[in-house]
Parts: structure tokens; C-alpha cells; sequence
């Protein structure tokens, strides 16, 4: 039976989470051995990195902040959908952890204590930092409500500013202190609240439509801009920091060229079904790579290693898909994967 299509749903939101799914899982995705076509792959890792987590924050703030949260009921269903599957996951990778060495089971203890207060498992730390702005989002979402386009132009005007930070010290050296933003007056704009907030400013006023001649000269920057690699001697890793001021904008490209697609009623359901399934895939991905296909693989290979590096994502969705798709006809699934 065909999932019914719900004229209020915004599938367009599906369609983002989804494809910041696959882009999580993309630049997590490892191929060991060889080197043949691995700038090939870092190309690729350029535009996934701005379409993963950095997408996922501008998705939560496009649906939390749209309207205004009442602070216990809003917390109350935030833990039980996002909190709890995350701690069971956690659990579940350093018990596997124990059993394979990576972990002493005298530390376990300890570890499984210290997850409400900072993540055990890498892989989970944007979980964190969106709960962190879930606690402040009934205090924000209200003041977004009664505030001036101008104003909130102002305010993600000096998160860019902050954003654009560490590119100072690519000019000037003197200018290296500035990268880290450990203090100064635009601290508290470099991070990923104003990631959130730049996705309900897009939601709410941005549409593709509405862009000019020079919003599309910047997406020809932004798309050529790991040129400047090897043209300028651009260092790689400000080319894929996820807080740079050129990933947040080719992020930007990502939600506004998206939310602007007319799906038809058969993508729409595609949307749906896999964006249900995508917190399960973020939870049980990294586990799957390292400890299933991983171990499988052999230490070299006779094709391109470009080739191999796409075999391995499409293995990888496909595996989590189907896991997720699995553990989501058990009983009380939605407290372990989140549906």
C-alpha cells in the first residue's frame, strides 16, 4: 500500500535530511590501501562535508525555531526520540568495543557514566551541540518571531564575519590568533546556533527564485573554490572545515537550490521513507564500517581507487538501510532508532 501524501508535510525537508544522510555517510566511508584517485576523493569530501552535519543543524533550526516551544513539553520529546536511542547506541558501541579490545571493560563503568555529559562515541557529537541549542531554542524561537528581516540580517551578518575568521590568517599570519575565536565580541556568533538560525532564515525568506545575478556568480565560487588548492595554496583543512565560511555557504546552495525542487508524489515518498529511517542510519553507521565492512575488505585493490571509495558508500547505505528498515519492525523501535 502507497504511503498516502500529506499536503502539509514540507517533503522538501525530507529531501534535505536525506541528503545530508548521504553525506554523512559518504565522508565517513574508508577505503584502506592505495592512493591512485584519492584526489578524487578528497573533491568529493569538499562537497559532502557541507552537506552532512552542518545541513542537519540548518534543518533543525528551519523546524524547531519556526514556532515558538513550550520549554518541557518541546525537551520532553527531544529526549525521548534523539537522547534516549543515542545512549543505547553508545552502550552498545563500547560493549563491542570490550569485546574487541578497542576498550577495558574496567572503564566501561566510568564511560557509560559520562554519557550526559560528552560523547563516548565520536561519531556522536553533533547530538550534543543540537541539544545544547534545543535548550535555548523556546527563548530563541520567540524573539525570531517578533524580530525584523533587517535584524536578523544583522545577526547572521556577524556570524559571517566570524565565519570568515580563519581565512585573516591565510592572509597574514599575525592574523592566526583570530582562528580559534576563544574570546573577543564575536564569540558567541562562531558556531552552530547561527547555523540554525540561518536555516529558519532560509526557510522563512529564501527561495531561488528570489536570488540575483550575483548569488549565482558566488555558487560558481563556491563549486570552483578546491581549485584554489592547488591555484592558491589554499590549506585543505580550511577548504573542509565545517565552521569556514565557504562550507556554510555552499550549504547554504544545498537547502535553498532543495527546498526550491518540485518533487513529484512518487520522489516524495522516497524522501519520506529513507528520511525516517536516516537518525537510525547516523547511529549505526560508523559501527557498521568498522566492524562489518571494514574487516570484509582486503588491504589493497586492482581497481581505481575512486571506484572503490563509491563501491564502498553504496555498500554502506544500502547495508544501513536495511538494518534500519529491519530493527523498525520490532517493538518499541522508535526509542532505539528514533522513528
Amino acid at each position: 500500500m502507497k504511503q498516502p501524501i500529506d499536503e502539509n508535510r514540507l517533503y522538501w525537508i525530507d529531501a534535505i535530511r536525506s541528503f545530508a544522510c548521504l553525506c554523512v555517510l559518504t565522508i565517513h566511508a574508508y577505503v584502506p590501501g592505495g592512493t591512485h584517485g584519492a584526489r578524487i576523493v578528497a573533491g568529493i569530501n569538499y562537497f559532502a562535508v557541507a552537506g552532512a552535519s552542518i545541513l542537519f543543524f540548518m534543518i533543525s533550526g528551519a523546524l524547531v525555531l519556526y514556532k515558538p516551544k513550550k520549554f518541557f513539553p518541546f525537551m520532553k520529546q527531544r529526549l525521548l526520540r534523539i537522547a534516549l536511542p543515542m545512549v543505547i547506541w553508545t552502550i552498545i558501541t563500547l560493549v563491542i568495543g570490550c569485546f574487541t579490545g578497542a576498550m577495558n571493560w574496567h572503564d566501561l563503568p566510568n564511560a557509560i557514566m559520562l554519557i550526559p555529559f560528552e560523547p563516548q562515541y565520536g561519531t556522536y557529537w553533533f547530538i550534543y551541540v543540537v541539544f545544547g541549542i534545543y535548550l535555548v531554542t523556546p527563548i530563541l524561537s520567540l524573539w525570531l518571531q517578533q524580530c525584523s528581516r533587517n535584524e536578523l540580517r544583522v545577526l547572521l551578518g556577524l556570524g559571517a564575519i566570524a565565519l570568515a575568521s580563519p581565512y585573516l590568517a591565510f592572509i597574514d599570519r599575525d592574523f592566526s590568533g583570530v582562528v580559534s575565536m576563544s574570546h573577543g565580541w564575536l564569540y558567541y556568533f562562531n558556531g552552530y546556533l547561527w547555523l540554525a538560525v540561518m536555516g529558519y532564515y532560509l526557510r522563512r525568506y529564501v527561495n531561488l527564485s528570489s536570488l540575483k545575478w550575483w548569488h549565482f556568480a558566488l555558487i560558481v565560487l563556491l563549486v570552483a573554490l578546491p581549485l584554489g588548492y592547488f591555484l592558491f595554496k589554499i590549506p585543505p583543512q580550511l577548504l573542509q572545515n565545517r565552521l569556514a565560511i565557504n562550507v556554510v555557504l555552499l550549504c547554504c546552495v544545498y537547502f535553498i537550490i532543495i527546498k526550491s525542487l518540485r518533487l513529484s508524489d512518487r520522489m516524495k515518498r522516497i524522501v519520506y521513507n529513507f528520511a525516517q529511517h536516516s537518525f537510525g542510519i547516523y547511529l549505526i553507521h560508523k559501527q557498521l564500517m568498522n566492524f562489518v565492512i571494514l574487516p570484509l575488505m582486503p588491504e589493497t585493490f586492482n581497481l581505481h581507487y575512486a571506484f572503490v571509495y563509491i563501491i564502498v558508500v553504496v555498500l554502506e547505505v544500502s547495508i544501513c538501510y536495511t538494518i534500519v528498515h529491519l530493527l523498525s519492525k520490532l517493538p518499541y523501535s522508535k526509542y532505539f532508532i528514533g522513528l
